[in-house]
């Protein structure tokens, strides 16, 4: 488990880091006033961090609880 979300914490982290830099490339495609790909790099990374968020809460406690 621990090796899956660092790892997907890594690609999180990837994808932040790639999408602010396609915020500097100016293209003809914009959303919001802002070079399209780097936005949907950024919901991406927004909507798997809130997955591993989520899935570690909702995983991890229920297996706490039955040990004690």
């Amino acid at each position: 488990k621990l090796a899956n979300r660092l790892t997907m914490g890594l690609v999180i982290a990837a994808l932040i880091i790639g999408a602010a830099m396609l915020m500097r490339i100016d293209t003809k495609s914009k959303l919001f006033g802002y070079p399209s790909v780097a936005i949907v790099c950024f919901m991406v990374a927004t909507l798997a961090g809130v997955f591993l968020v989520l899935n570690s809460l909702l995983h991890d406690l229920p297996q706490r609880r039955r040990r004690r």
